[in-house]
């Protein structure tokens, strides 16, 4: 995997406050911001996503039933091409010595899964779908 870090996702346990200030921080225009029932994202001219998303869910997306110590604050997202892109990628996971958390799953997002590396530390390998 040749990491192509686009998207950004930080743990927040105030999801409008941490947006409120995120908008003034960043001075985005409404247009480049979405926003879902549990997360807001930031859309940067770069490509580069930032996301804002319960800790609490965070915690569930790494395998932990709550927000304890040791629960990852952020989750590093790699973009893959395909979804057999993303598969061949968490093979190499497993043979690395990281685990799969979640394996390839479809999502209104596209194709997406969770792994940790050797550490703990929790990434994100997803392939969007082609824009119409």
């Amino acid at each position: 995997m040749k990491p192509d870090i686009s998207i950004i996702t930080i743990g927040v346990d105030d999801l409008e406050r941490a947006f409120e200030f995120y908008r003034t921080l960043f001075d985005i225009e409404d247009s480049q911001i979405g926003a879902g029932e549990d997360h807001v994202a930031f859309f940067f001219s770069s490509g580069l996503s930032f996301v804002l998303f319960p800790r609490d869910q965070i915690a569930q997306t790494a395998g932990k039933p709550d927000a304890v110590a040791g629960t990852p604050g952020f989750v590093l997202s790699h973009r893959a091409e395909t979804a057999a892109a993303v598969d061949a990628i968490l093979d190499r996971v497993l043979v690395a010595g990281g685990a799969v958390v979640t394996p390839g799953t479809e999502s209104e997002w596209g194709y997406s899964a969770y792994f940790a590396d050797s550490e703990g530390n929790i990434w994100e390998v997803m392939a969007t779908p082609p824009a119409n």
